[in-house]
């Protein structure tokens, strides 16, 4: 009798544990959602990101949406078992080649420490395609006036801003289109180096001290600001660039301009506030497309006859 006691117990704890995984199961499934991470997900259930990469064999940190996730022993669970979404304080970057946790943490203002830290990181090591979160830097109120801003009201100023710019020629020619040709070679030489608001050397510069720079390699002196260097040279309209030129968005402040080099193909190299960087960026971007204001020759090539 006890002996048949016992395994009708067994047979009800098994039977509830079926009825309800929610109870006392050691694990749990969870669908991907668009807008989650490895990270995120690990947070809300209280484990490592680790631990949910083991129990569902993951090698990176790639996830689909409607993905099924297996959630081993979760220490809590999110109200209506919705994940908690990464906080409006953090963001993700993916790894790119070349990248280290040094250059990371220089480019983002974090430590390398504090980035182990937030992804639970063993070593130093880090995957091209891997996917970080990182703490957002606060934007304050000087470093604004280099970022390009909303949309709304964007056309509306490029016309007044065009207009305060006084045309004349350019401040020189090239001898030659090698002359110009390696022009460009040596604004491609600046990719990478940090974005810093007030900087003008390689440790860090901004927009209009980018092209000072550039141009002063040449022996050509321009305006410390972006708004002065709007304000000379030749004007030129988008459909008439050329390798060289100055191109000019408007920024979410009335007074101010970001300046960036074009490099043809539609392309221009900029210090990039957003990017951190010197960069290259593409002016059917929609985000820079509808911030356009116009071009600016600074050195012409000359005609032949």
């Amino acid at each position: 009798m006890v002996g048949r006691l016992g395994f009708l117990g067994v047979m009800l704890v098994v039977l509830f544990v079926w009825v309800c995984p929610n109870g006392l199961s050691a694990e749990e499934r969870y669908t991907v959602k668009s807008g989650d991470s490895l990270y995120t997900i690990a947070k809300s259930y209280g484990i490592s990101v680790e631990a949910l990469k083991e129990a569902n064999g993951l090698e990176g940190s790639y996830l689909k949406p409607k993905q099924v996730l297996v959630i081993p022993n979760p220490k809590k669970r999110p109200a209506g078992n919705a994940v908690q979404r990464v906080s409006p304080e953090t963001e993700s970057y993916i790894v790119k080649q070349g990248d280290s946790l040094y250059t990371i943490s220089k480019r983002v203002g974090l430590s390398v420490e504090e980035i182990k830290r937030l992804n639970e990181l063993q070593t130093n090591a880090l995957k091209t395609g891997q996917i970080l979160i990182l703490v957002k830097q606060k934007i304050n109120r000087e470093e604004e006036l280099e970022e390009l801003g909303d949309a709304e009201g964007a056309k509306e100023s490029q016309q007044a801003q065009g207009e305060n710019q006084t045309d004349s020629e350019p401040l020189g020619k090239w001898r030659d289109p090698e002359e110009r040709s390696l022009f460009v070679r040596v604004v491609k030489t600046f990719l990478g180096v940090p974005y810093r608001l007030g900087g003008s050397t390689l440790k860090g510069l901004d927009c209009s001290a980018f092209v000072k720079k550039i141009f002063e390699i040449f022996n050509v002196q321009l305006p410390r600001t972006a708004r002065e260097q709007l304000r000379i040279g030749k004007k030129v309209g988008r459909g008439e660039l050329e390798e060289g030129d100055l191109i000019f968005f408007k920024t979410r402040w009335a007074n101010n301009a970001h300046v960036g080099i074009y490099i043809g193909n539609n392309q221009f190299v900029h210090a990039s506030y957003r990017g951190k960087e010197v960069r290259v960026d593409n002016l059917d971007t929609p985000y820079f497309n509808q911030r356009f204001i116009n071009g600016v020759r600074i050195i012409e090539l000359e005609k032949e006859s």
